[in-house]
């Protein structure tokens, strides 16, 4: 099992006080982890909301400059925004910047109006997004200049500078969530997979693993050779009843602010989910990872046995949690969860 933390976190003036200092805190919690001996720390993109990032590949850089082993990813990447021929050129050469560390998230986001200020119809997001990976994958891994006919791009005589260090290309984290096409195509692919806990039907999870795994098998990558990845809302406490109250109330102030970032509007499909859960209430459903290290080795197990996961991708930065109390819950789950799960966990193989 290995174990990450994924920066997709809002800007808190209270906590944060100003832009630059919710940038240095970040950077520094990524050191902590390093030394603390998590996997991978991943920065997502969003374009609204005083949310995330508008450029997840420039802290990303920042992040492998101030480190040396840990993994930098993206949570993710939002491609359907973007010319596929900078996305190829940004990533490539923050996997030589980072000396082969890029762990590449890619998903479609779901805010309308990020497509509608880069002037990308929301309609052929699905279209994009598989065309632009598409893309990627044949620049990273051909030698010299080729074509590229797609539908919506159309890009001829073109080599991507630099190429990525690791090879054939850096390891592809593919989202899926309340799609089971989603789930066939990351596996017909060949990428690893992301998904998430905290979706508000958890219960379809289980077979879309089962058509990813399946979908691996039939267009021939072994299954075992990816990884599968899950992310969720993490808080440790030493005291159970703490770790409930504080982590409960953190998540559930992200909730609020998430269900904001499409429209408080029915068109927003997320807006009347997370305008009104609670999330003691999913992590009873043993969806989150709120409580004292007993508890959260337990949930991890059961994670285990019953999805097959490889790798937990953890939030915990969210919701206006102190810098302070943040790093607590980092050292806190270092030293007594991660112990019980890394043996001599290793990513598996890259994407073919």
């Amino acid at each position: 099992m290995r174990f990450g933390v994924t920066y997709n976190l809002e800007f808190v003036p209270e906590v944060h006080k100003t832009h630059k200092r919710y940038v240095e805190l970040i950077l520094e919690q990524t050191v902590l982890l390093e030394q603390c001996g998590y996997d991978a720390a991943w920065y997502s993109e969003h374009h609204t909301g005083s949310y995330s990032f508008g450029n997840p590949a420039v802290i990303a850089a920042a992040a492998a400059m101030k480190t040396s082993t840990i993994k930098i990813g993206t949570g993710v990447s939002l491609l359907p925004l973007h010319e596929p021929v900078l996305l190829a050129e940004e990533f490539a050469l923050l996997d030589v910047l980072s000396d082969g560390r890029l762990e590449y998230g890619i998903g479609r986001g779901y805010i309308p109006h990020e497509y509608g200020w880069v002037k990308v119809p929301i309609e052929e997001s699905h279209e994009r997004y598989h065309e632009i990976a598409d893309f990627l994958v044949q620049m990273w891994t051909t030698e010299g200049k080729s074509d590229f006919h797609g539908k919506h791009f159309q890009i001829e005589n073109y080599e991507c500078f630099p190429k990525p260090l690791q090879k054939p290309f850096p390891a592809i984290y593919a989202s899926a969530a309340g799609s089971m096409e989603s789930y066939v195509w990351a596996g017909e692919n060949g990428f690893h997979l992301g998904t998430a806990l905290f979706l508000p039907d958890i219960t379809m999870l289980p077979d879309g693993l089962a058509a990813y795994r399946q979908a691996l098998s039939d267009n021939g990558h072994d299954p075992a050779q990816r990884e599968v990845m899950a992310i969720t809302q993490m808080y440790c406490h030493k005291d159970h009843e703490t770790a409930l109250r504080e982590g409960g109330a953190f998540a559930n102030n992200y909730y609020r602010h998430f269900a904001k970032l499409g429209g408080t509007t029915d068109a927003n499909p997320i807006y009347n989910y997370y305008n009104t859960v609670e999330s003691l209430d999913l992590n009873a459903n043993g969806q989150l990872l709120l409580g004292c290290p007993q508890a959260l080795v337990d949930k991890i197990s059961h994670y285990q046995e019953v999805y097959g996961l490889d790798y937990i991708m953890l939030e915990i930065a969210q919701g206006g949690a102190e810098n302070s109390k943040i790093c607590d819950a980092v050292e806190t789950f270092a030293s007594e969860v991660m112990p019980h799960f890394k043996t001599d966990a290793k990513p598996k193989g890259v994407s073919p």
